[in-house]
């Protein structure tokens, strides 16, 4: 990786002088992973339920570019790997876009690219910078393309002594990787309270893919939710409750009869922490959390029990700097429906560090 990283370097060194663009912020983030399983199988991201192992794994390796080319443009790029995306060790451009700001000090842009897609608080922040290990189990279900290509409007507006506004619209590619009878829309809002730290906000997102292989063409499918996010004084809370109509059709709980259009789903995160500064050099901070998250895969169903859960609990303990963690996560299934099979519980031994 370390040649990707000089060339890359290069690359944009040369173009700043030759297009006399400013010199771009360079970073990224490295997570390495050891996984231990309870057992030899558990849900994945789209539950369904799969052989699993004990493991080392790169979480995630980026190396991250911004950076402004005149008064009116911004750029930036994410290339690197993930084990989210199933990408393995072959680097993948992860994020690109470039953006026009004809208000730059009221935060008002558009762009096309590749953009992260702000599907509420938790699913809007990238891997890595989440309270827990990993986002919620049922991210891949709200979430078909957390990188879609397409167009987005975004602005951050400053209401005075009564708070901000911040806003994203993004209308992109579907599943298939184009607009062709498939779609992502997503608007997302978010309100910053005249309280420090406090922001409640929500999402809508409007899909047309592809969920009954029995009928010709696609068909409609929506998520919503709301919630808020407080991070102040050490502490750190968050809580939202979402809502998702239509899933593919791999992504129908065990003994569904319903075909994926019809099916229904009811989420619900609520999580906190506290980061206690310790003063020392060595370890500058330690911050425990708990996460409970509750996932309805069937709500809609006539009769029947649907409903997982699970409890996360950890620790994230800052080693030499704020840049460099290590994170303990121990994630158990605290319900599973009658019949069904019980998710493995997964502890997480993590090794980060942000540059």
């Amino acid at each position: 990786m370390k040649p990707l990283f000089v060339a890359a370097v290069l690359c944009f060194s040369v173009s700043s002088v030759a297009f006399e663009l400013e010199t771009p912020e360079i970073g990224g983030h490295i997570m390495i992973d050891f996984l231990s399983m309870s057992q030899d199988t558990s849900y994945n991201q789209s539950g369904m339920f799969l052989p699993a192992s004990n493991r080392f794994s790169v979480r995630k390796a980026t190396i991250e570019v911004k950076g402004d080319a005149g008064e009116l443009i911004e750029y930036e790029a994410t290339f690197g790997l993930a084990s989210c995306l199933g990408s393995g060790i072959t680097m993948a451009l992860m994020e690109a876009g470039i953006h026009v700001l004809p208000l730059r000090d009221e935060r008002i842009a558009l762009g096309l690219g590749m953009f992260h897609v702000r599907r509420g608080f938790e699913l809007g922040e990238d891997c890595g910078q989440t309270l827990t290990a990993e986002k919620p189990m049922f991210r891949t279900v709200i979430s078909p393309s957390c990188h879609p290509l397409g167009a987005v409007l975004e602005t951050d507006l400053s209401l005075g002594a009564i708070g901000d506004i911040e806003a994203q619209i993004v209308y992109a590619n579907g599943n298939n990787g184009t607009l062709k009878e498939e779609h992502d829309a997503n608007f997302a809002l978010f309100y910053r309270l005249p309280v420090a730290g406090l922001t409640i906000g929500g999402f809508y997102t409007d899909l047309v893919m592809e969920m009954n292989p029995e009928i010709e063409g696609c068909e409609d499918a929506s998520r919503y939710g709301l919630g808020l996010d407080y991070e102040a004084n050490g502490a750190a809370v968050r809580a939202e409750m979402i809502h998702i109509k239509g899933v593919m059709p791999g992504m129908r709980p065990q003994g569904c009869s319903d075909t994926g259009e019809n099916v229904e789903n009811n989420c619900l995160l609520a999580q906190g922490g506290y980061s206690f500064n310790t003063g020392s050099e060595s370890i500058p901070s330690i911050t425990p959390y708990l996460s409970y998250q509750s996932w309805d895969r069937w709500s809609n169903a006539d009769s029947g029990d649907y409903e997982f859960s699970w409890i996360t609990g950890g620790v994230k303990t800052c080693i030499g700097s704020p840049d460099t963690y290590i994170t303990l996560d121990y994630r158990i299934p605290s319900a599973t429906p009658d019949g069904l099979d019980e998710d493995a519980s997964v502890l997480t031994v993590r090794l980060g560090l942000t540059y």
